[in-house]
């Protein structure tokens, strides 16, 4: 497997990517009446206060700050943690589609749609072209 050659910006990019995935996490554990009217803000409506609802809301925050702890701890050591970074790159990469499908088929606003689309585009993009991208102490570049 191929070095990464641009490690520090690697590391800086799942830094920046592990806080806005904590960050919606937290957004998810707000108090309800928050979460609704956010929602209804985005022209989403009105949720139902229904336990399922608030069950999987909950669930899906503590989640996102698990997940955004992880990606912090493995921008530690992107050398060392390689696997779980390509790893990282590929579930970003098929979230990008995968969520665009998702948001479509329950009927969200287009704009929702493509936000989602690229902004996991993105968060899967920008590592994978820092590892592509030859650094300037690169002796193949």
């Amino acid at each position: 497997m191929k070095t990464f050659t641009r490690v520090h910006s690697i590391a800086r990019a799942l830094r920046v990517l592990a806080v806005f995935i904590a960050i919606n996490g937290v957004s998810v554990l707000l108090p309800w009446a928050w979460i609704d009217s956010g929602l209804a803000w985005c022209g989403l409506g009105h949720q139902p206060d229904a336990v399922v609802l608030h069950y999987l809301l909950r669930g899906d925050g503590f989640f996102l700050l698990a997940f955004g702890l992880l990606i912090w701890v493995t921008a530690s050591d992107v050398v060392r943690y390689q696997p779980i970074v390509f790893t990282i790159i590929a579930i970003f990469l098929v979230g990008g589609p995968v969520s665009y499908l998702i948001d479509a088929i329950v009927g969200l606003p287009r704009w929702w749609c493509i936000l989602d689309f690229t902004i996991c585009l993105l968060a899967g993009g920008i590592p994978l072209a820092l590892y592509f991208w030859p650094s300037s102490n690169d002796p193949v570049a």
